[in-house]
């Protein structure tokens, strides 16, 4: 056994030196200490960020208020999305319109707003509420023969022993004409009333033709409808007697538009947008042309208007039947009168328009006129059409009415052989010649829509360019 060999410390080199406990120590306390740190400020870091989170979240909860409580919603299965039938800004219905009962009524003779009520069990207090809202606003309390009027009933509702309660009445709609409906529905803030216009197609589309024997007569052999030929004689009708003018060899050319609704095709309303008249020689233009929205005139190429304060013609005919004379032999009484207007023949139904701006002087039964209605322009004129077979609704005495409103419709009421409208024009209380007044120019294209009514015009004579020959 070899002895032990003692090294002495100060012979191990400097680099082999093993260090002393303490300092160890102070090292480990040295990483302890920044991992401590390390660990708060990521600590400290995650708080803000968490802070910063809940200061986004509630920035916009109003102060001193707590947040409200969301209480859970229980969808409905298999809803269906209501029809509103009036859009805003009407209120909404105590139930929803999806529920309501529809009751289509057709107008009978003589019935009133009342009366049509009074069929389906309105209570007293219900139905003056409905008669008064809608006298207010239809002007009248007597319905048009034959209307159709949409009532939407609240669903009846069901009570003990097999008794059943009527449901109120929620809204009604009537058609005004084939453009409009007039709609009344009761909510929260009563009976509310509205005027919608019914959507519509629309084409644009071209004829041309020439004249052989007359304009009318030629058209309708062509299938030209007789409705773009009365538009086309009040266009130019302060330029040229259509009827009288016109000669063979006389050419025209028509671009229009066609407007059309679903359901009612066989009334669509037709609206020349230009057209173009050439009669012995002499070029005529027109061009339809709007300064406001639905607001239109016809002008010729310089901008200039064709139209005048009153129309020529109060509706679209096929013919003029009778003139104005000084003696007529009558059809009916057998002897020569004077025929103080003129009478134009057209369908029964067919509207008829206020020749000018002016105030319903009376509206009603008028002896051998049969249905007729006055119309006060002004100091000088005054207008009156007869044989009408209804009158518009909302037309009656004290009413204003505006140029080419329709007011009533042709018939053949009073002391008539068939369907005409019978027409007369007074000036200073005395009948005057409708077919010979003349009229000043009603206005011009101001020179800041200049451009854009060159630029329609444009366009409009390059299609009326591209019009088949008839």
């Amino acid at each position: 056994m070899q002895p032990a060999i003692s090294i002495p410390r100060s012979s191990i080199p400097a680099h082999q030196k093993i260090a002393p406990k303490p300092l160890i120590i102070a090292g480990h306390i040295r990483k302890l200490t920044w991992l401590a740190t390390f660990i708060a400020v990521l600590i400290i870091n995650l708080v803000q960020a968490h802070a910063a989170k809940q200061k986004t979240v509630r920035k916009d909860a109003p102060k001193g208020k707590s947040n409200p409580v969301t209480v859970p919603v229980r969808k409905a299965e298999n809803s269906p999305t209501p029809k509103v039938l009036l859009p805003s800004p009407f209120s909404q219905p105590l139930d929803s319109p999806d529920k309501w009962e529809h009751i289509t009524h057709r107008v009978r003779t003589g019935e009133t707003i009342s009366d049509m009520l009074g069929r389906y069990g309105l209570q007293t207090g219900e139905k003056q509420q409905w008669a008064r809202s809608m006298t207010r606003d239809l002007g009248r309390q007597v319905l048009p023969t034959g209307r159709e009027v949409h009532l939407y009933f609240s669903k009846p509702i069901f009570l003990r022993r097999n008794r059943v309660a009527p449901g109120p009445l929620k809204a009604m709609e009537v058609d005004q004409d084939d453009a409009s409906t007039l709609t009344w529905e009761k909510g929260i803030r009563g009976i509310l009333f509205q005027k919608r216009e019914k959507p519509y197609d629309v084409e644009v589309k071209t004829v041309s033709g020439s004249v052989d024997t007359s304009l009318f007569e030629d058209a309708h052999r062509a299938g030209i409808q007789p409705a773009l030929l009365s538009q086309l004689a009040d266009i130019f009708t302060w330029d040229i007697d259509i009827e009288k003018e016109i000669h063979k060899g006389d050419t025209y050319k028509i671009l229009y538009e066609q407007r059309s609704r679903k359901g009612q095709e066989t009334k669509s309303a037709l609206r020349i947008l230009a057209a173009e008249l050439i009669n012995a020689g002499q070029k005529l233009t027109a061009v339809y042309f709007e300064k406001q929205k639905g607001q239109g005139n016809y002008y010729n190429l310089e901008g200039r208007s064709l139209a005048r304060s009153f129309l020529r013609f109060p509706l679209e005919f096929t013919s003029i039947t009778s003139h104005f004379t000084d003696s007529r032999f009558h059809p009916i009484l057998k002897t020569n009168l004077p025929h103080t207007g003129v009478d134009f023949a057209a369908q029964r139904g067919t509207p008829v328009r206020a020749v000018g701006d002016g105030v319903i002087n009376d509206a009603g039964w008028n002896g051998s006129y049969g249905k007729a209605i006055e119309i006060k322009h002004d100091t000088t004129y005054m207008s009156r059409y007869a044989h009408l077979d209804s009158f518009a609704v909302g037309i009656h005495s004290g009413v204003t009415v505006t140029k080419g409103q329709i007011i009533g419709y042709v018939g053949s009421t009073g002391r008539s052989t068939g369907p005409h409208l019978h027409f007369e024009l007074y000036k200073d209380q005395q009948f005057i010649n409708p077919l010979s007044v003349d009229f000043p120019a009603e206005d011009s294209v101001e020179p800041a829509l200049q451009k854009i009514f060159e630029n329609q015009t444009q366009t409009y004579l390059v299609e009326l360019s591209t019009a088949p020959q008839s």
